[in-house]
């Protein structure tokens, strides 16, 4: 069970830092790049799914942001593809305090139609070291990412 609860440690720090940098780069995009006008009813985003909606607008919209196009939609890919497992495991409820053969089983209670449906998530031990070093890299390179932008747009005094 410790193994289970270091994992879902690291996973829930881990994204913490990523999803700080993103808050960066969308703070910056917003205040000093001129996203601002490309953000729903001119507010900055606070939930995961708008701040990715509005990178993706700002790096294929805003001109001074061209040169961040590629490296911007690269980076709101790897949020997409890593949040849905984040997701079922800090919402999920461990369906069993040891494994099962090599994964953790999980439950998560889906809403469709306003009945909850239920399903299996696992967590195979084999899986975490490759998520381990994809959530290392999706931190690194919102950090990146926000100091670049932060550079292009913001002019030293």
């Amino acid at each position: 069970m410790d193994a289970l609860f270091r994992a879902i440690g690291f996973v829930v720090v881990q994204w913490g830092q990523a999803e700080q940098s993103l808050d960066l780069l969308v703070a910056a995009l917003f205040q000093e790049c001129g996203g601002k006008r490309l953000a729903k009813k001119n507010r900055m985003p606070v939930m995961l799914a708008p701040k990715l909606e509005f990178v993706r607008k700002c790096v294929s919209q805003l001109p001074k942001l061209a040169p961040f196009n590629e490296e911007g939609l690269a980076l709101v890919g790897a949020f997409d593809r890593l949040s849905q497992k984040r997701h079922d495991l800090i919402h999920g409820a461990v369906a069993s305090l040891s494994p099962v053969g090599d994964a953790f089983s999980f439950v998560k209670l889906d809403v469709k139609d306003n009945f909850h449906h239920a399903r299996e998530v696992r967590l195979q031990a084999s899986e975490f070291p490759a998520l381990t070093k994809d959530l290392v890299r999706l931190g690194a390179d919102a950090t990146a990412l926000a100091r670049k932008v932060w550079d292009q747009c913001v002019k030293p005094t």
